[in-house]
């Protein structure tokens, strides 16, 4: 007991500290970080990846736009969680070093409506400048510049730098799998030294879901070839390729406002509201936990099942085969936690 309130103490001293909580009540902020204490602190490791999934009360202000008190509340949260430190900043500094270039692999594709939230990217660009990686070490990419604008990035005087792939090139050598070839973007390759991987919650037309895995096809010059069979094996296969798979530090899935059908583009009645991060590193884990939350919201909105639907997202099943994660829920530890 002496542990946990000691872990209670330091974990909410360095919320407050870093800003944790937003606009939060201290009622709430105590309770959150007894709910996140309780499930990290002095307990055995399972040795399953672990996979936390923060959701608040309401992170959304104005239909699609963020709320930045919220967003610092989960991030909070998540991160502590995740990394059992006893701050956002000390867990970021676990997962990245200071000298190192971070790129944050967003999802653009489908402009403002149903992209990653540019509020969500700009507190935690915010977050690593206090583990000592500055905004000129951070690069938000996409695979063009005019998603990148049209999601609302842009880069910012003294926060980070902003580049598509259309402008920053891709390497002139192929990088080989076994059923394609591929020339990977120049930022991944060049530019970053890890990559914090921040997918949008969708559900995908001929992939059956967009998630972690799948916003690493952002890192290629020619995912278009790759749509066939469900994406399996080749969403799997482009996060076998070295300097894909080796970069990825952390997934952080935003799940604020998830495309629950007709993805990955924006369809107008086609979004439900979860108010909800997925903090993980690994990938094939992440999605899965992602994909459980998909089909609850579905069935919310009354759609079928994925597999009712003939487009069940076999490519999970396919990267665990191919050791990149943990797809079987029944071997993830998953942590839930409300702020």
């Amino acid at each position: 007991m002496a542990d946990r309130r000691r872990f209670l103490q330091t974990l909410g001293a360095g919320a407050l500290a870093f800003g944790g909580y937003g606009s939060s009540s201290l009622k709430t902020q105590r309770k959150a970080m007894a709910a996140i204490a309780s499930r990290t602190s002095g307990e055995p490791s399972t040795g399953k990846p672990r996979v936390v999934v923060v959701k608040a009360k309401k992170a959304l202000v104005h239909g699609y736009d963020a709320d930045r008190g919220a967003l610092r509340a989960m991030l909070a949260a998540g991160l502590v969680a995740l990394t059992q430190q006893k701050d956002p900043v000390a867990s970021l500094s676990k997962l990245v070093r200071p000298a190192e270039r971070i790129g944050f692999k967003i999802n653009g594709l489908a402009a403002r409506q149903a992209a990653t939230h540019v509020e969500l990217v700009d507190e935690l660009s915010a977050l690593l400048a206090k583990a000592d990686v500055e905004g000129r070490q951070q690069i938000a990419f996409d695979r063009f510049a005019r998603d990148l604008s049209a999601s609302g990035f842009s880069s910012r005087l003294g926060r980070y730098r902003c580049v598509g792939n259309d402008e920053a090139g891709h390497e002139e050598e192929l990088s080989q799998m076994p059923s394609s070839a591929s020339r990977l973007s120049r930022v991944l390759t060049s530019q970053v030294d890890g990559v914090i991987n921040l997918p949008v919650l969708k559900q995908h037309m001929l992939a059956g879901m967009t998630g972690a895995l799948k916003n690493n096809f952002g890192c290629i010059h020619n995912p278009n070839k790759m749509h066939v069979d469900r994406c399996d094996p080749f969403i799997a296969e482009v996060n076998a390729i070295p300097a894909i798979r080796d970069k990825q530090r952390l997934v952080i899935m935003d799940a604020l406002r998830p495309v629950v059908d007709l993805g990955p583009a924006y369809q107008a009645g086609m979004i439900e509201v979860a108010n909800t991060l997925i903090f993980a590193t690994d990938l094939v884990a992440a999605d899965a936990v992602g994909l459980e939350l998909l089909e609850k919201l579905r069935a919310r909105h009354g759609l079928p099942t994925l597999a009712q639907a003939g487009v069940t997202p076999t490519y999970l099943a396919t990267a665990a085969k191919m050791g990149l994660g943990v797809c079987d829920l029944s071997g993830i530890e998953v942590v839930t936690i409300e702020v």
